[in-house]
């Protein structure tokens, strides 16, 4: 996996601060899960699981651009296969 920064997430602000300050990184905040980092930083659970889902997805690989990748090798892949003879 590849290492991201706190400040990746898409959260506020005031939030990166406190898991900076609490040595968290996204891969921690993945390991340890959302009860775990809501009794480690005493903050609401439900803030916790928005902390977490951040972290998912700041590592979750884009989607569309794997579809595009997909698509263009496809088109490129059938044009050298099916090209016209001259």
């Amino acid at each position: 996996m590849m290492y991201l920064n706190i400040h990746a997430l898409e959260i506020a602000d005031g939030l990166k601060d406190v898991l900076i300050h609490a040595d968290f990184t996204i891969e921690s905040i993945l390991e340890y899960g959302s009860n775990e980092i809501a009794s480690i930083i005493g903050i609401d659970p439900y803030v916790a699981e928005i902390i977490f889902n951040a972290a998912k997805k700041a590592v979750k690989p884009n989607v569309s651009t794997q579809k595009n990748h997909y698509h263009n090798n496809n088109t490129k892949s059938f044009e050298l296969i099916h090209k016209p003879r001259t």
